[in-house]
């Protein structure tokens, strides 16, 4: 298995794990720590969170099928290159987050401290960066 069809499996499990919140409402919304309205969204019924939950589902899964192209999985899709560097990119951008966040810098709640699963959230998403990152070198 190759760097990038690791991080196409990765990314599809950031999808799936998306799509599970949208599924479970606000309770799931709060602990993954999703902006304050989208839990009092779901909470009154509103079907608001749930579509953009799943739209971030599908973006990551269209990720994930970037990644198996580069890495030679199918045949290659359109701007392939690009893309993947610009995914590999914000992987790595919202992974850097962690740095300043183990200092206690929140940056993705405004009424919240920095909790230990933001920090194991922000390593993940660093070591998803960094795979690709790899994969993209050693291709």
């Amino acid at each position: 298995m190759t760097l990038l069809t690791l991080g196409a499996i990765l990314s599809l499990t950031v999808a799936a794990s998306h799509a599970g919140i949208a599924m479970s409402g606000a309770s799931a919304y709060r602990y993954f720590r999703a902006p304050d309205a989208y839990a009092r969204d779901a909470e009154a019924g509103s079907w608001r969170p749930a579509v953009t939950t799943l739209m971030l589902a599908a973006m990551f899964s269209v990720w994930s099928l970037y990644a198996l192209a580069t890495a030679g999985t199918f045949a290659p899709l359109p701007l392939m290159e690009p893309v993947i560097q610009a995914i590999t990119a914000i992987y790595l951008l919202r992974g850097a987050f962690l740095f300043p966040q183990l200092f206690g810098h929140r940056f993705f709640t405004a009424n919240h401290e920095v909790m230990p699963h933001d920090l194991v959230f922000s390593v993940i998403v660093l070591a998803i960066g960094l795979i690709h990152l790899a994969g993209v070198q050693t291709r």
